[in-house]
C-alpha cells in the first residue's frame, strides 16, 4: 500500500470490506438456506394478483408487463372522462396499446364489479 494515495487507500479498504461482507452473507446463507429461500419470496411480485382497471392508480398500471408509464396515464383519463370500463376491451381503443402489448396485460388485468 506504500504506492497509492490515500483517496485509493480508502477506496481499497472498502471493497476489501464489501467483499469480505458478501463472504460472510454467502457463507450464512449455506449454513442457514431457509433465510435465503426467504430473500428470494421477498423479491418476487405476485404475478398472479389481478388488477381492476377502475380502481387501480398509476403505480398500479405501470407495474403490468405491457402498460408503460404514458399508456397508464392514458388509461386513467380515458376512466376519469368517460366514467368505468364496462369490459377488459374498452382499453384496447386507447392510443398506444397495441394489441401485443394488450395480450400481455389481460391475463393481469379485470373488470371489478360496480
Amino acid at each position: 500500500m506504500l504506492f497509492f494515495t490515500p483517496h485509493e487507500r480508502r477506496a481499497l479498504i472498502f471493497l476489501g470490506a464489501a467483499f469480505f461482507c458478501g463472504i460472510c452473507l454467502d457463507i450464512a446463507f449455506k449454513l442457514y438456506p431457509p433465510g435465503y429461500q426467504a430473500l428470494q419470496v421477498l423479491d418476487k411480485a405476485p404475478e398472479h394478483a389481478q388488477i381492476d382497471i377502475n380502481r387501480a392508480s398509476y403505480e398500479d398500471l405501470i407495474a403490468v408487463a405491457g402498460i408503460g408509464p404514458s399508456t397508464a396515464a392514458r388509461i386513467i383519463y380515458a376512466r376519469e372522462k368517460a366514467g368505468r370500463f364496462a369490459s377488459l376491451e374498452e382499453i384496447r381503443g386507447i392510443k398506444g396499446f397495441s394489441k401485443k402489448s394488450f395480450a400481455r396485460a389481460a391475463a393481469r388485468l379485470t373488470v371489478g364489479p360496480p
